[in-house]
């Protein structure tokens, strides 16, 4: 089965929604509405609109909100709006004036207090 992937060029355009694609490399202009496991914004792409995915890497501009499990945001990147994360990396030069949400998710994180409660427990 081929993997769903697609490439929007440098220079290219295009105004819409997308989904259903599990990787999209954007060199040109996007705006649109975006669901797929990994995105990538090149040092010439733009995209303004709103994300949800599992992997965001960017190296040109994002305008939008976006809420993505793991966000790397390289050296050249410029980002406005708001961003929803679980992990975050930001390369020197990366470029922020948005509201920065960090989404720990409140059942794990009370799973995990209980299991040390637990181990200390049965230490005593």
């Amino acid at each position: 089965m081929a993997d769903k992937q697609a490439v929007l060029g440098n220079g290219a355009k295009f105004t819409g929604k997308i989904s259903n694609s599990k990787s999209i490399e954007i060199n040109g202009s996007v705006q649109a509405d975006l669901v797929t496991e990994k995105v990538t914004i090149g040092s010439t792409g733009n995209f303004k609109g709103a994300v949800k995915s599992d992997l965001v890497v960017i190296a040109g501009e994002y305008e939008g909100k976006m809420k993505a499990d793991s966000i790397w945001l390289t050296e050249s990147s410029r980002i406005s709006g708001e961003i929803h994360y679980k992990s975050l990396q930001m390369d020197r030069g990366a470029a922020l004036n948005c509201r920065v949400v960090h989404n720990w998710d409140k059942k794990e994180q009370t799973k995990k207090q209980e299991q040390t409660e637990e181990t200390q427990n049965a230490k005593e």
